[in-house]
């Protein structure tokens, strides 16, 4: 399966919010902009992907 599309449901580790990871241009993230400061508050805290919510929140409460 070559074409396959990459779904991973996850649970958010900021929130405990479920959501789906589809990795590519039609993720639940996709159009969230985080600024650079935002991006390193994320890598230095968390290892793997937050909910939409959360990284909106992120980006509204960093200044993005």
């Amino acid at each position: 399966m070559a074409n396959a599309k990459m779904v991973n449901e996850k649970t958010c580790p900021r929130c405990g919010a479920s959501f789906v990871c589809t990795h590519d241009a039609f993720c639940q993230c996709v159009g969230v902009r985080l600024n650079e400061k935002a991006r390193e508050y994320l890598r230095a805290h968390y290892s793997d992907c937050l909910c939409r919510g959360c990284l909106e929140e992120i980006s509204s409460f960093l200044g993005s």
